[in-house]
């Protein structure tokens, strides 16, 4: 007979809370300096190269570390308003901190070497304090597929962040442009199918020559499509009926189920 009791549900429950708790901070101060280093990117770049990792576009990099953190900073205010329940965006919230962490790696050399940290330690205080339920919820089908097109965007900002010129820029402006379509999918799903276009194709378009590029826009194309159409599926279900689904059958007596 084992003598190992496992913690009570208040208890669990207290050391998820306090897990959170400091992923907010980490992340909140994270995100904040990654501003700060896109600002500093942006503004003064040119003067601090071996800061900047040798960057040459810092204009371009600098943007883009900014706009980064602020989807990281998103990701942390969602996560200072959530109450300490359980909830199904808690693998999104951890993706809005570690993707941008990883990738500004790439963009802002030195100056991510506090904020990088700080924000993947909270994604994974977030992502250990994850019940198997939520991660059930957060990986159904229809945010699986939302999940492989953002992906395919990161994807994107990552090559944009790495190339030079008009293709840089369109890289980091398609990997936007797709992420925004597959936020807006269920609430406005024509213009998602539009801003998806938009964001997969310039980039494919202008590096031809890749293999890989042409493969993520199609990827992201198929996937996207299909991820769209169930957003705005299950929106109608949601906004249609309310229908009340019967708690039981109905009894069948003697007389049989057609009486």
């Amino acid at each position: 007979m084992s003598t190992t009791a496992s913690p009570p549900p208040d208890e669990a429950s207290g050391g998820r809370g306090r897990r959170d708790r400091v992923a907010t901070r980490l992340a909140l101060v994270g995100a904040s300096l990654g501003v700060l280093a896109g600002v500093a990117e942006l503004t003064i770049g040119p003067s601090i190269r071996d800061w900047v990792g040798n960057k040459q576009d810092t204009t371009r990099l600098g943007l883009t570390t900014i706009i980064l953190s602020s989807v990281a900073l998103a990701s942390a205010g969602v996560l200072q308003r959530a109450d300490g329940r359980a909830h199904s965006h808690r693998l999104a919230v951890a993706l809005g901190l570690v993707v941008p962490a990883v990738i500004c790696f790439t963009t802002v050399g030195r100056l991510w070497l506090i904020p990088g940290p700080l924000l993947l330690v909270a994604g994974g205080l977030l992502l250990s304090g994850a019940q198997r339920g939520e991660l059930v919820q957060a990986v159904d089908e229809r945010r699986w597929y939302t999940g492989l097109v953002a992906l395919c965007g990161a994807y994107y900002i990552f090559l944009g962040a790495t190339a030079l010129g008009l293709a840089g820029l369109l890289g980091v402006l398609g990997g936007l442009l797709i992420w925004v379509g597959m936020a807006s999918a269920s609430r406005a799903p024509r213009a998602a199918y539009v801003l998806l276009v938009l964001g997969a194709l310039p980039f494919a378009a202008i590096t031809w020559w890749s293999a890989i590029t042409p493969l993520i826009a199609v990827l992201a194309l198929v996937l996207g499509c299909t991820a769209i159409r169930q957003a705005g599926g299950h929106a109608r279900e949601d906004g249609d009926g309310r229908r009340e689904w019967p708690t039981h059958r109905a009894s069948t007596t003697a007389a049989g189920p057609f009486a």
